[in-house]
């Protein structure tokens, strides 16, 4: 293992902050989050990335990558919020059911009124290839950002996209259940 790596990780290990899981608001099928919960969400995982950009990142990618992504169904501990916005097969193109979810999300990040940066992040579960994974999670990831700029007016600054694939599951006891197949928001 390459020195440097191995300091990185042992600083890792000691970072308190570093090995606390983010905890990830998840709606379900049917489920829609209200405007201020999505705000009040973005706002406080907004104070948990600012304690973390402190930290040095770790072989070039942002620490806050690696936390891990503990699920909740309680607004009130949740720092990221992960919808069920749905997608035609092997599709990055919205469904009417997804622009639906997403309007109430826009409101929400509205209501930060510019002040969080937000990142939209795809995810996927694990059928098929990784690489093809990612690469469907940030289009689709894309075209949501697509959808809350052109479409509900948001600044395109505010947005940040990301597409994690299969590497961030939420079932990881069953790494190819539909609730893997996300789209979340976090601060960034």
């Amino acid at each position: 293992m390459n020195i440097r790596i191995g300091a990185a990780m042992l600083a890792l290990l000691a970072t308190p902050l570093l090995v606390q899981a983010q905890t990830v608001m998840v709606y379900g099928e049917g489920q829609q989050p209200t405007p201020q919960e999505v705000a009040d969400i973005l706002f406080r995982g907004a104070s948990e990335a600012t304690k973390l950009r402190g930290q040095a990142p770790i072989n070039g990618r942002s620490p806050f990558a690696l936390l891990e992504q503990t699920p909740t169904r309680n607004p009130v501990e949740a720092s990221a919020v992960s919808v069920p916005v749905p997608f035609d097969f092997d599709s990055a193109t919205l469904t009417p059911k997804a622009r639906q979810q997403l309007d109430v999300i826009a409101e929400g990040i509205r209501l930060t009124e510019g002040t969080v940066k937000v990142v939209v992040e795809g995810h996927t579960d694990a059928k098929g290839s990784v690489a093809y994974n990612e690469s469907l999670s940030l289009r689709r990831a894309a075209a949501v950002r697509s959808y809350l700029v052109n479409v509900k007016k948001l600044p395109v600054t505010q947005l940040g996209v990301e597409g994690k694939g299969p590497h961030k599951l939420l079932d990881k006891s069953d790494p190819f259940n539909g609730s893997n197949r996300r789209v979340q928001f976090r601060a960034g």
